[in-house]
């Protein structure tokens, strides 16, 4: 299945995409990497599912 996750670098976010990817989905992420809290901590997340092959990470600002 493909789910789209929106914030997928933030906490929640990047905790479900590696669910996702575990069970087999394939996964679009997107998040605005905001400055909303550290930006370090979200390119921590990010980074550990970002290279999976499941994966696409769109840095874009949906509002």
């Amino acid at each position: 299945m493909k789910v789209l996750v929106t914030g997928s670098a933030g906490f929640i976010g990047s905790a479900l995409s590696i669910q996702l990817l575990e069970r087999g989905d394939q996964v679009i992420g997107i998040d605005n990497h905001n400055d909303y809290y550290d930006p370090a901590l979200k390119e921590a997340r990010l980074a550990r599912h970002a290279n999976h092959k499941n994966y696409t990470h769109l840095r874009i600002d949906i509002s």
